[in-house]
């Protein structure tokens, strides 16, 4: 008895359909690769406007700040959100007078979904540089503003024309 392979043409037959089916679902995979980003980052925004406003109601001013100077300190922005605090901002790990405030979200800090980064740069104004090498995000203390640091094409490639 003849034992039955298959023949060339039906191989290549075989290997052009899959060409075809990974030519439409790779880049369907991809787009909703790029709108899971957008809407993590959107999402991860909101959280972290959310916080700064009930920080800004308990203590008068926005967090980044040193409690001693009023000058900002970047490491303190992260701290003063996820850890309890004093009416100055000073933080601790452990909730008991005098630090009744907080925390605003959950540690570890959110990482910037686009580039990763969880670190903030505070800027005393809104004017201040607007792209910071090695930073997650920015935060202007004398407004409140925050935002990604990335710049506007990092934005466009993920499909977000304006930020909330």
């Amino acid at each position: 008895m003849r034992a039955r392979a298959f023949s060339l043409v039906e191989l290549v037959i075989v290997v052009v359909i899959i060409g075809v089916v990974a030519a439409i679902a790779v880049p369907r995979v991809t787009t909703a690769s790029r709108q899971a980003k957008a809407n993590a980052l959107e999402a991860t925004m909101a959280s972290i406007r959310e916080a700064m406003e009930l920080y800004y109601a308990d203590h008068r001013k926005y967090p980044g700040y040193n409690p001693s100077t009023g000058a900002p300190v970047n490491a303190n922005f992260p701290l003063q959100l996820t850890r309890y605090t004093d009416e100055a901002g000073n933080t601790s790990t452990t909730f008991g007078a005098p630090f009744i405030y907080g925390p605003y979200l959950r540690e570890p800090f959110p990482a910037n979904p686009i580039n990763g980064l969880r670190t903030v740069y505070v800027k005393a104004t809104p004017a201040s540089p607007s792209l910071i090498g090695g930073t997650g995000w920015l935060a202007a203390l004398s407004t409140g503003d925050f935002e990604p640091n990335v710049s506007a094409g990092e934005l466009e490639a993920f499909g977000i024309q304006a930020l909330p």
